[in-house]
C-alpha cells in the first residue's frame, strides 16, 4: 500500500505527506525503485531488535533461546525508550496532523509501537496504525512482556486498520479492543506492468509442447504457505485420477528454507513431469499472467495476501486456503475456490474440476477480473484511508 499512497494523485491534492522509516540501505534502494520520491523522508537510527538474534547466532537449542529472552528482557524497553526519543525528537519538528503508522502485524515493529508513543508525547491527535497480519495472542511468555507497551499504545492510537475483518476480531480480541477501535479497510493493488507476452513466457520457461492447463504457486517456500499440502493433493490424483493429473502441470514460483525439502518430496514420489520449480521471477505479473489457475495453499499467518489480488487483476481464477482473509477477496465457486487449510482431498478434487473444465476457468477468472475492479484498484483503497482521514480530521474540529 505504500507505493499507492505516494503515487495517489488524490491525496497529493488533499495532503502533504512524509515518510520515515528505520535507516538501511536495503529500504531506501527498493523505496526509490518503486516509488517517485518528491517528498521529504526521513531515514531514522533506530534500534533493530531482531538483532538480538546474531549476537547468539552460533549457538543451538535450548541455550539460545534462553540467552535471547534474556538479551530481549534487559534491551528490550531500553530500546523501546531509545525509538520514542528518535520519533519525538522528529515529530516534534515535522508536526503531523495524522500520524499513519505501518505496522508488519501485531506486535509486528517495535518501531512502530514507539511511534504511537511518541505521537501521544507531541500531542498528535490522530494516530492511524495499520496492523498487516494476525495479532499474537498472550500465549508465551516471549509475548507477556509486551503486554505493558501494547497496553500503552493501545491509549495512544486513534484507530487500528486491519486489511481484513478476521485480523480486525483477532486484535480487538488480543488487545481487548471496544469495536470502534478497529475499522477494517481493504487493501488495493496497481498491477505492475507486463514485460512478456504469455506466450514468450511459456517458450521462456520450456512450456512450448505443453498443451495441458498450468497451475502455479508463487509465495516463500516455508511452511505456513502449504506448499506441502499442494504436493500431497498431487499425489491423491496421482493415485486416483492420472488423466487429470496428465493434464495439467504445476509451476512452483520463489525460493525458500523449504525448497530442497520440496524438490526431494517431488522427486521420491515421481511428480518430476508433473511438478517444476521456476526460481523467484524477475516479474511475477508475467508470470501470473501465463497461467491458467494461481494456487495459495497457505496453512497459518496469513491475512488479506496480495498475490490473491494480483491473479484477480490479470483474471486469474485463484484456488485458496480458506484461512483469515481470503474469503473477503474470493467469492467461493465464482471467483475462485476457497479449500480447507490442509485438507488435501478436497484441494485435489478442486483442482482437477479445473484442469478438465475450461470454459468454468474462462468464467472464474472474468469474475475475478470484475471483483478485482470493482473493490481491489489502488485508487478503490487509497479513496477508503482518505475518508478515514477526513473522518478523523472532523472529529478534532
Amino acid at each position: 500500500m505504500l507505493s499507492n499512497f505516494c503515487a495517489s494523485s488524490e491525496l497529493r491534492q488533499l495532503c502533504e505527506i512524509s515518510l520515515s522509516y528505520r535507516a538501511s540501505a536495503t529500504y531506501t534502494s527498493g523505496l526509490h525503485k518503486r516509488v517517485n520520491v518528491n517528498f521529504p523522508v526521513y531515514p531514522l537510527e533506530i534500534s533493530d531488535p531482531s538483532s538480538i538474534n546474531h549476537h547468539v547466532l552460533n549457538l543451538r537449542g535450548g541455550l539460545k533461546n534462553i540467552l535471547v529472552a534474556i538479551l530481549r528482557a534487559l534491551l528490550w524497553f531500553p530500546i523501546f525508550l531509545h525509538d520514542v526519543f528518535v520519533l519525538t525528537r522528529l515529530f516534534n519538528r515535522i508536526q503531523p496532523q495524522i500520524l499513519h503508522i505501518n505496522n508488519g502485524g501485531y506486535p509486528g515493529a517495535l518501531s512502530c509501537r514507539a511511534a504511537a508513543v511518541a505521537a501521544k508525547i507531541c500531542g498528535i491527535q490522530n494516530v492511524l496504525m495499520v496492523v498487516n497480519n494476525l495479532a499474537i495472542p498472550y500465549a508465551s511468555c516471549k509475548r507477556w512482556l509486551d503486554w505493558p507497551i501494547d497496553l500503552l499504545v493501545s491509549r495512544c492510537v486513534s484507530f487500528f486498520v486491519t486489511g481484513s475483518k478476521a485480523a480486525g476480531a483477532r486484535l480487538r480480541q488480543v488487545l481487548k479492543l471496544s469495536p470502534g477501535k478497529v475499522v477494517t479497510l481493504h487493501n488495493g493493488i496497481e498491477p505492475r506492468k507486463l514485460t512478456e507476452s504469455p506466450s514468450e513466457t511459456r517458450s521462456r520457461l520450456g512450456l512450448n509442447d505443453f498443451g495441458g492447463v498450468i497451475f502455479g504457486v508463487v509465495a516463500l517456500m516455508d511452511k505456513r504457505k502449504g506448499h506441502h499440502v499442494l504436493l500431497n493433493a498431487l499425489m491423491h490424483l496421482h493415485k486416483s485420477d492420472h488423466a487429470a493429473l496428465s493434464n495439467m502441470i504445476l509451476l512452483l514460483e520463489g525460493d525458500g528454507p523449504l525448497r530442497k525439502e520440496l524438490e526431494e518430496f517431488v522427486l521420491r514420489h515421481d511428480l518430476g513431469n508433473r511438478v517444476r520449480f521456476v526460481g523467484i521471477e524477475a516479474n511475477v505479473f508475467d508470470f501470473i499472467h501465463m497461467l491458467d489457475v494461481l494456487v495459495l495453499p497457505s496453512i497459518d499467518n496469513e491475512d488479506f495476501p496480495n498475490v490473491v489480488l494480483e491473479g484477480m487483476a490479470l483474471g486469474k481464477p485463484v484456488i485458496a486456503s480458506h484461512i483469515a482473509g481470503t474469503p473477503e477477496q474470493i467469492v467461493d465457486g465464482v471467483t475462485g475456490f476457497l479449500v480447507p487449510p490442509r485438507d488435501e482431498a478436497t484441494l485435489a478434487s478442486v483442482l482437477k474440476k479445473l484442469a478438465l473444465n475450461q470454459e468454468l476457468r474462462n468464467a472464474l477468472g472474468a469474475n475475478a477480473l470484475q471483483r478485482f475492479q470493482t473493490y481491489f484498484t489502488a485508487d478503490k483503497a487509497v479513496t477508503r484511508y482518505l475518508h478515514l482521514y477526513q473522518e478523523m480530521m472532523r472529529e478534532v474540529t
